[in-house]
């Protein structure tokens, strides 16, 4: 057996395990999932006392609770508004920047690139004195652009996914379109960009998780109860548990549903996103 076939034959085994691992981890949050969801619809009473026994019944009693009189849909909609717009904040300087650092010769490039790379180690959390500072002189501590703001600002992971994918674009396409008459400007938009759709996709499914889920800005950022997000209305419920813990379940699975519903419908967009934008060819 020469050194590729040896080669091939670790790799294979590599491979194996992290499937395995990876059913495994997929197995286990889905059991949690199930278990949440169960529980959620059941009164507190039979979650506190009778956690494993037979449900003497099944209800959407906490989800109805929830929905008309604990201002679900207020915070739902707050977390809605700073999702899209900082989605599309995020996603415009992010690929007029990837597309710059890709497309261009010009000095420090390669240091735009280390930058981008070193800010992925780097959370805002670091910098949140500074930036509520910033945020109260501009007005906008509890107003949803303050988060907005903040999210759209974390490009370091978009930034280094569409500068791979821009750079193996052939120039060929490019200069097909400025013979046709585009400028630059038309050739981004119409040419360029949505080639990158599959990575400018993924960009925005997986950078949904990270501003649908985050708790600290909004914590920060927004101190009145009725800009407040979801992850703080879960939080309001799992502070104090004992007497709210049929709540903190329900109010788990609603937030947790919209984003695994994204992740069911679209995981094979977001693979082919990851393959064209993760490695260089």
């Amino acid at each position: 057996m020469n050194n590729r076939d040896m080669m091939s034959k670790h790799q294979g085994k590599a491979a194996g395990v992290v499937k395995a691992l990876l059913w495994i981890y997929s197995t286990c949050v889905f059991l949690l999932l199930l278990y949440m969801t169960y529980q959620s619809l059941r009164p507190r009473s039979d979650i506190l006392g009778k956690t494993f026994a037979a449900p003497e019944k099944l209800s959407l009693g906490n989800y109805i609770r929830l929905l008309t009189e604990e201002h679900f849909f207020r915070y739902f909609g707050n977390s809605l508004v700073i999702l899209v717009f900082s989605l599309a904040l995020l996603v415009f300087l992010s690929s007029l920047t990837a597309y710059g650092i890709a497309r261009y010769q010009f000095k420090g490039r390669r240091f735009c690139r280390v930058f981008f790379l070193i800010g992925m180690m780097f959370p805002a959390q670091l910098g949140v004195i500074p930036i509520f500072q910033i945020m109260k002189t501009l007005g906008l501590i509890n107003s949803p652009l303050s988060v907005i703001l903040v999210s759209s600002a974390n490009i370091s992971m978009p930034v280094f996914m569409l500068t791979n994918f821009f750079e193996k674009l052939p120039n060929e396409i490019y200069e097909a379109a400025v013979i046709d008459g585009a400028g630059e400007w038309t050739a981004f938009r119409k040419v360029m960009f949505p080639m990158a759709s599959p990575v400018v996709f993924t960009v925005c499914i997986t950078a949904s998780v990270q501003i649908w889920n985050q708790f600290f800005l909004p914590l920060v950022f927004l101190q009145r109860d009725e800009m407040k997000t979801i992850p703080q209305m879960v939080t309001k419920y799992t502070s104090n548990i004992m007497n709210t813990v049929d709540l903190a379940a329900a109010a788990s699975t609603l937030a947790t549903i919209p984003i695994l519903l994204l992740f069911i419908i679209f995981s094979n967009r977001i693979l082919d996103g990851v393959m064209s934008g993760g490695v260089k060819g």
